[in-house]
């Protein structure tokens, strides 16, 4: 039996654990904890769905990676060989472009992604424009297969008429632009409208982002020094588009720029500046018409009905008349032209001839270049297994600085005499903008054609030089003060580098 004092302990016990109520507070934070629970497993079961749909899009941006290149049509215009050869010319045209990218996506471990073109142009405009120069005819329609050709030959890529106004390709650029920078499976942009400063506020928010970015610059256009603040990637395809400014390209497409964007200072003239390419001769009747440059040179598409003179008449300023390829029978140089040019090319000037701060000219004030001894096919061949790896500087290895060499992407690493001959070589294939009237002491690009075998000198190799750097008075060079620039940035002269020749 429990004594007296252990009942009344227990009595005790018993008023103090009703008085705490300890087990309702238990029971209470049981179902708190419980509510909480279920909170938390609600919240988890959202988070890992979110999750996993995440992964499902990461997993789908990744499955079809691409590049977006996109061109302004109306700055960056094909070469003239290329257009010539109108639907032949456009799928040649693409294909040369798609290989300009790729080799650059090797380069940058993209080779995986699909190349996706864009190509914005005016291009009733350009017909108008291209049709002056004789490239093609004066239909507006002349284009047509160029344009068709080029956009079946790669599913991606289009060549796309933005209309006549003269901001519908900007707008159109613009908005890819925007559209795809923050796109993930756009793994990088090829911009080709550097000729342009209007595109500048476009690009700013993405200044220094080079492993998204690439500005492409072409020896035919204006690459504006805004562009090269910005910290992208700069890189040339000189393959694919014209080497020299395209004649009146302005008149149909101005810029977007407040401000005209600064152009190179124009060389001094000289005391008896080179002539125009069209000749005043005298007819029978006594009356002078001009000589039509087009017909001697079998590109007159007027014939009969042409107002200037069609004839044999003497050629200006030096110049040799039409040949056609010589007398063997099967459109190939015979020996004796290819001799006899080779020996007219030997009267160029030497190197050591032409006096430090000078330029060579000739009797009529027109540049020459000196003299480049032939390069065998072996040399070409290494040089452009070098190329293949990595570009070279021209401004490095042919001037012998590059104001970029901390940050020029360019290969500044030693070349063999051989090679360094062989590179200007390529770089003198390339006609300067100023032709003849140039005197840029350092100017890499070619005034004067070297190759016997031209098809200007009656031979069968496609030339880029025009017909006015063909002259034959090469003999008895004057040296006046050539003009001092500094070297642009490697990239802003069209100079940066040499792929091809």
């Amino acid at each position: 039996m429990l004594s007296d004092q252990e009942i009344e302990r227990a009595a005790a016990q018993l008023a103090e654990h009703r008085r705490s109520d300890a087990l309702t507070r238990l029971l209470d934070q049981y179902g708190v904890l419980i509510d909480d629970y279920k909170r938390l497993k609600s919240d988890y079961e959202e988070e890992r769905e979110a999750r996993e749909k995440y992964k499902q899009m990461a997993k789908d941006q990744e499955r079809n990676p691409f590049v977006l290149v996109l061109v302004d049509g109306d700055g960056y215009v094909f070469n003239d060989t290329l257009l010539a050869k109108r639907a032949d010319g456009g799928s040649l045209a693409a294909q040369m472009l798609n290989d300009e990218v790729k080799a650059s996506l090797r380069r940058k471990g993209l080779e995986h992604c699909q190349v996706m073109v864009r190509i914005y142009a005016n291009v009733f405009g350009l017909s108008k424009v291209l049709s002056k120069t004789g490239v093609i005819g004066a239909d507006c329609r002349s284009l047509a297969p160029f344009i068709a050709s080029f956009n079946r030959s790669y599913g991606l890529t289009e060549f796309i008429d933005a209309g006549q106004l003269k901001e519908n390709a900007d707008f159109k650029l613009r908005a890819l632009l925007r559209l795809y920078a923050d796109n993930s499976q756009c793994k990088h942009m090829y911009f080709a409208a550097c000729h342009d400063v209007g595109y500048i506020s476009e690009l700013t928010p993405f200044m220094g982002n080079s492993s998204k970015f690439t500005l492409i610059g072409t020896p035919g256009v204006r690459f504006h020094d805004e562009f090269a603040k910005l910290g992208m990637g700069i890189e040339e395809f000189r393959s694919v588009f014209r080497h020299a400014p395209l004649d009146g390209a302005a008149q149909y497409r101005p810029t977007n720029a407040g401000t005209a964007s600064k152009s190179i200072p124009a060389p001094p003239q000289p005391a008896s500046p080179v002539k125009p390419s069209v000749h005043i001769a005298s007819t029978t009747n006594g009356d002078q018409k001009p000589v039509c440059l087009f017909h001697s040179m079998g590109k007159c598409r007027y014939g009969k009905s042409c107002k200037m003179l069609h004839g044999n008449t003497p050629q200006y300023a030096g110049l040799p008349p039409p040949t056609s390829p010589s007398s063997t029978g099967n459109g190939a140089t015979s020996p004796g032209a290819f001799m006899d040019t080779a020996a007219l090319l030997a009267k160029l000037p030497r190197k050591d001839e032409i006096p430090s701060g000078c330029v060579a000219v000739n009797d009529n004030n027109y540049r020459l270049d000196p003299y480049l001894s032939p390069s065998s096919p072996d040399v070409f061949s290494r040089l452009r297994a070098r190329v293949d790896k990595r570009r070279v500087c021209n401004s490095f290895h042919l001037q012998g600085s590059c104001d970029a060499v901390n940050r020029c992407e360019y290969d500044h690493e030693p070349l063999d005499d051989d090679l360094l001959l062989a590179l200007e070589s390529l770089a003198r294939s390339q006609p300067c903008p100023r032709r003849g009237a140039c005197r840029l002491e350092k100017c890499n690009h070619g005034h004067i054609c070297q190759n016997p075998d031209c098809k200007h000198r009656g031979g069968k190799v496609y030339c880029k030089l025009p017909y006015l750097s063909h002259v034959e008075d090469l003999a008895g060079a004057r040296y006046p003060e050539g003009v001092h620039r500094q070297a642009r940035k490697t990239n802003g002269d069209g100079e940066g580098s040499t792929t091809s020749g």
